[in-house]
């Protein structure tokens, strides 16, 4: 006799159980609870001031996971962008995946930040310094150091180009007793009390121990499912699916769930969870 058994669909409180686990294992290095540690601008901070060497560093103004947009080209929305009581500006980028952090991609998000910076009729020398920061999980260019710092050089005196731009490259593998690796170590943290920045662990106890820090995560988890659900793939979106798709994996959801969340083959979400490395 056949199985009449019918698969219900997982309801809300279900979901919120299995978000509720994955909040656990979630780390800083993990996009979707590194941007709700820096909605605490005191975070982005500490951060900036580890990575930069300045304790004297101060965040005024923050905006997170914007949509720097490109009217001629490729738009891209940035994770974090900070600027310091002295107008220097922050692209902060936390990277799990190599291509994620390429050079080129760096080059584009020093474009992007620059062509949001002045205003029409804006004298080129008012453009501020900027920083693009990527903080990887593995070492994407290879050269085993803990933070590589990038400018434009003349080829024949060797001297800096002052053009105002940094491009950095931060290798969290790196985690030796230093003040920038004992960060690298907290930004792989589980747990709020294995940290030794207690900045960041009083944000990470809060999202993950209290009430109130756990439904804000469950309330952020629940809409990614639903814009997961919700929107089918159209040409031009395929990056947009991508991203969905690694944070439902993130979730739990199976590649099955994910392809009819998303509305593409199964091949095809296979091929992204299988080309991701977390």
């Amino acid at each position: 006799m056949a199985d009449s058994t019918i698969l219900q669909p997982e309801g809300l409180e279900q979901r919120y159980e299995k978000y509720k686990e994955k909040i656990k294992h979630f780390t800083i290095m993990n996009d979707i609870f590194m941007r709700n540690v820096l909605k605490e601008i005191s975070c982005t901070e500490y951060i900036l001031q580890v990575i930069m060497n300045r304790t004297d560093l101060k965040v005024i103004d923050q905006t997170l996971q914007k949509d720097y947009k490109n009217l001629q080209g490729r738009s891209a929305i940035l994770d974090c962008v900070a600027k310091d009581a002295e107008n220097n500006h922050f692209n902060v980028e936390i990277q799990g995946e190599n291509d994620g952090a390429s050079p080129k991609r760096a080059r584009y998000h020093c474009g992007l930040l620059d062509m949001n910076l002045l205003n029409p009729g804006d004298f080129f020398d008012n453009l501020p310094e900027t920083y693009v920061i990527f903080i990887t999980k593995n070492d994407v260019l290879g050269y085993n150091l803990p933070i590589n710092h990038i400018r434009r050089r003349s080829n024949e005196t060797g001297e800096i180009f002052e053009d105002g731009q940094h491009i950095l490259y931060v290798n969290s593998k790196k985690q030796d007793d230093t003040e920038l690796g004992r960060l690298m170590h907290d930004l792989h943290c589980k747990e709020a009390d294995e940290m030794y920045s207690n900045i960041l662990a009083t944000r990470v106890h809060q999202l993950k121990e209290t009430e109130e820090g756990v439904n804000q995560m469950c309330q952020e988890l629940e809409e990614i499912y639903n814009e997961g659900e919700q929107s089918g793939v159209q040409k031009g979106e395929l990056k947009k699916a991508r991203e969905t798709t690694l944070a439902l994996l993130e979730m739990g959801m199976s590649a099955e769930q994910i392809a009819k969340a998303v509305n593409l083959s199964i091949e095809t979400i296979q091929n992204w969870i299988s080309e991701a490395s977390f």
